[in-house]
Order: C-alpha cells, then sequence, then structure tokens
C-alpha cells in the first residue's frame, strides 16, 4: 500500500489521526491543573448569556462559543443521553481530528515530499497539544487559532486567496490573536526592490484588515466595553512581562509545548523555504512579544500557532533537506 493521503487510503490517516485526538482530549480534560469541566460548562452558559466571568476578552470570542453550543443541540436533538459535557469533549475531539488533517495538507503544500515526515509532523503536533494544558480549560478558541491559520498559510501557497476574506470574518469572531493573517498573505507578495505589491493580494489583504475590525469594534458594541481583566492584579505590559520573565513554571510548560524547535529554527533559519523565512518574521516576534507582555505565558497552549504553522514544518523540511544534501544543511549559519 503507497503509504499518502489519497483517495485510496484516506481511511487510514483519518483512523491514526482520530487515535491520536482521542489521547490529546484525554489528557486536557484529565491533567491534574486543568479546569473541572463542570465549572467549563458554567463559564460557556455565561457567555451565551453575554455575562462571562472574565468579560475581556473573552466575552467576544464568540464563534467557539456558538460552535459547541449548536454542536450539543444537535447531539442533544438526536439522542437526549448526551449532555454538554460529552458534547465538549466529543467536540474537542472532532476538532482535533480536523486540525491533524490540515496540518497534514499544509505540511505537503510547503513540498514535504516524504509521507513518514508528514506523519512525524502531525505527531508532534499532537503531542504538543498535549503537553499544553497548564490551568486551562478545553481551549476551543484556541484550537480554531491553530485551524485558522494552518487553513491560511494552506490557501495562500494555493493561491486561493480570496477565501482569506470569509476565513478572516470567522477566525476574527474566534480571537483577536487572527489579525496576523492579513500580513501573512500579503507578504510573499511584496517585491522589494523596486517595491512594488500585486493588485489582487493587496486589496484582499486590505479587505481582510478592514474586516478584522469590524468584527473587533463590532462585538465589543453589542455586549459592550470594558476594560481588559488580568489576573493577580496584573493591569499592563510591564506588570505581564515581568510575571512571565520571573515565574519559573513557565519554562518547563514552554519545552512541553514547543520543545528546542524554536531554537532550531532561529539557528537554521536560511536554510529554511524563503516562505517559512517570511511568516517566522511576520508571526513569531509579534507572537511571543503579545503573549509574555498581556498574557499568562505558562498556559502554553498560546504558543501553539507558530509551533504548527513555523516551527515544526521547519524541522521536517531541514530533515528532508538534509538527505538530498547530507551534512551541507546542518551547518547553522551562526
Amino acid at each position: 500500500m503507497k503509504f499518502s493521503f489519497s483517495s485510496g487510503n484516506w481511511w487510514l490517516f483519518l483512523g491514526l489521526y482520530s487515535i491520536l485526538s482521542l489521547y490529546v482530549v484525554y489528557e486536557q480534560a484529565t491533567d491534574l491543573y486543568a479546569i473541572p469541566l463542570p465549572e467549563q460548562v458554567a463559564r460557556h452558559e455565561r457567555l451565551l448569556a453575554g455575562n462571562s466571568e472574565f468579560f475581556n476578552p473573552w466575552q467576544y470570542r464568540v464563534f467557539s462559543t456558538y460552535m459547541v453550543e449548536g454542536f450539543y443541540k444537535t447531539l442533544n436533538s438526536i439522542s437526549d443521553q448526551i449532555d454538554i459535557t460529552k458534547s465538549f469533549l466529543l467536540f474537542r475531539v472532532f476538532q482535533t481530528i480536523l486540525i491533524l488533517i490540515i496540518a497534514h495538507s499544509y505540511f505537503l503544500a510547503l513540498g514535504i515530499r516524504n509521507p513518514w515526515l508528514v506523519l512525524m509532523g502531525v505527531l508532534l503536533l499532537g503531542f504538543s497539544m498535549a503537553h499544553s494544558v497548564f490551568q486551562s480549560d478545553l481551549s476551543v478558541n484556541t484550537y480554531f487559532d491553530i485551524f485558522f491559520y494552518l487553513l491560511a498559510g494552506l490557501l495562500i501557497i494555493k493561491e486561493r486567496l480570496i477565501w482569506i476574506v470569509p476565513l478572516m470574518l470567522l477566525a476574527a469572531l474566534n480571537r483577536e490573536t487572527s489579525l496576523l493573517i492579513p500580513a501573512m498573505l500579503i507578504i510573499p507578495f511584496v517585491h522589494w526592490k523596486p517595491f512594488s505589491i500585486p493588485k489582487t493580494p493587496f486589496l484582499i489583504a486590505v479587505i481582510s484588515t478592514l474586516l478584522f475590525f469590524a468584527v473587533f469594534i463590532s462585538v465589543r458594541l453589542y455586549y459592550g466595553y470594558r476594560p481588559a481583566e488580568g489576573i493577580n492584579g496584573m493591569t499592563g505590559f510591564t506588570d505581564y512581562l515581568s510575571f512571565n520573565l520571573r515565574f519559573l513554571k513557565v519554562y518547563p510548560e514552554l519545552i512541553g509545548t514547543v520543545a528546542f524547535l524554536p531554537i532550531i529554527t532561529i539557528l537554521f533559519l536560511k536554510r529554511i523555504p524563503r516562505l517559512l523565512q517570511q511568516w517566522f518574521w511576520v508571526v513569531c516576534p509579534a507572537w511571543f512579544l503579545i503573549h509574555f507582555a498581556f498574557s499568562t505565558a505558562v498556559e502554553s497552549r498560546l504558543f501553539l500557532v507558530p509551533q504548527a504553522l513555523i516551527f515544526i514544518p521547519a524541522f521536517l523540511w531541514l530533515i528532508e533537506n538534509w538527505y538530498a544534501n547530507p551534512g551541507v544543511n546542518t551547518e547553522s549559519q551562526a
């Protein structure tokens, strides 16, 4: 049997990714530091009522809330034996399967030809998700963020750029972190000497950006605006940055999620495909700065987007390219 994702053996990959997804959700539901499921249900109900206990920004992330609720109501209409807790878990399993399938397609689109490496990349992503649970709920919006970024990357590579517009609508309703997607779209098409940008990518990037801000403002007008709420009295850039840098648990949690792949990517940045280099500069500096300066970095699931989008495929590409040029591509430019 040819080991690649095709119409003839799609069932094999679906089965493998289903097994991995079950493990990921099991770890997230049973981890010692995970928030109990009944409390997660209560938080979900407060979000539906427009009264989240963590109003800003959680109340504004409505896409995942209504997707989960719609999924539960659909299941409940089929069988009243499925309560909302079971529905939550089942939704996360299906969501994880979808993320892994999109990751598989994304790695292939980047030019990673070895199917065993693609499978290893998906496995790495699954274990990264499973080990990013510290003081966490099921974080549906965080995992949709991974899905939207991977799908955006896939659409850009295949130059199906117009689909970024509807994707941006959903991604903006999901999390405010989706703002970097239009930058991902435009940067591969920029010609620097002389400077020029093709009209179509430029217009789609502008429309997507305006759509993001329209959604961003609209949900805040609908629910009402409240100042952002920090934990432990933290309210600003310096508070969060100082806390994250000094909180020692941040470092093992990050290692458990991204391992050493960011270091490998930085050391061999000039040897990975140009597109990944460009997306590294567009996404990674801003992503790490924002999440260290305005969130609790110990919740390492927040760093799964650069892990899935850049670090894992860069590592896979370096491995595959080594076989084409053994010894040469393991020399650091440092």
